[in-house]
């Protein structure tokens, strides 16, 4: 099933210089704009750079929210590395914040094959310091009553319509009108477990944005509801794009995130 293809194998990308649209058809964020947005970077241990393949968002000074699908290793000798504070993933801003990871815990129903459960967090080596441009997000709960029609996303995915990936250094955002239940079934079988947004007028996610936050704004306060699972490729926003569920899973996160 193609539509998948941009969870199987999250992107280790290649930082490079872009002048393509971000996102799909989205525009580049303001300087720590996002200030609760992560990169998820993978350190080869060869002495290259960590490279950035999924997003995640900050929980607390010691957890990160992300994709189950995010937390699979790519190679025996190498870790998981967690850069906060950071727009710009090629030349990190001063005050950026990097931290190696302890551990991770993906849901314990999660089904790659079946693209369901799809949600995961990792503890820090220590505590992330919170600034002005470093944040906690909030995270919508159980009980949280979604009303608007439009959730904000950002991050560093590819901003190409084609099968050919191309990347930008800097964190692109975008709008996305929440979808209704009948719209999320256009990409399968969607279940309580999962929300959609975005594939309307080409305004869409794609690979590497995997795990991203998607938030709204609620008393004037910016709320996560999902975390993002899948979509179509190539990623032409003709479909909308699964997410996984922040209230449906809101209780499991709180239970994973306990300091024994």
């Amino acid at each position: 099933m193609k539509r998948l293809a941009f969870i199987i194998i999250p992107a280790l990308i290649v930082l490079g210089h872009s002048i393509r649209p971000p996102i799909i058809e989205g525009t580049e964020a303001n300087l720590h704009e996002f200030p609760y947005q992560v990169s998820l970077q993978w350190n080869f241990n060869n002495g290259s750079r960590a490279r950035h393949f999924c997003s995640g968002s900050i929980i607390n000074q010691r957890w990160i929210l992300t994709a189950a699908h995010c937390l699979e290793k790519y190679t025996e000798d190498g870790w998981f590395e967690v850069v906060a504070g950071v727009n710009n993933i090629a030349h990190e801003e001063a005050g950026a914040q990097r931290r190696n990871v302890t551990r991770y815990e993906q849901h314990e129903s999660y089904d790659l094959s079946a693209i369901r459960y799809d949600i995961g967090v990792l503890q820090l080596s220590h505590p992330l310091d919170l600034t002005r441009n470093i944040k906690t997000m909030r995270l919508a709960t159980k009980d949280t009553l979604i009303h608007q029609k439009i959730a904000k996303f950002a991050g560093w995915g590819s901003i190409s319509k084609t099968w050919e990936d191309i990347y930008p250094d800097k964190l692109m955002k975008v709008n996305l009108i929440l979808r209704t239940e009948e719209d999320c079934q256009t990409i399968g079988k969607i279940d309580e477990t999962q929300i959609c947004a975005g594939g309307y007028k080409n305004v869409s996610g794609c690979t590497a944005d995997s795990g991203g936050p998607l938030t709204v704004t609620i008393d004037g306060e910016q709320m996560q509801i999902g975390v993002l699972s899948y979509g179509e490729k190539p990623c032409q926003a003709r479909l909308p794009i699964v997410y996984s569920s922040v209230m449906y899973f809101h209780d499991w996160i709180q239970d994973a995130i306990k300091e024994d």
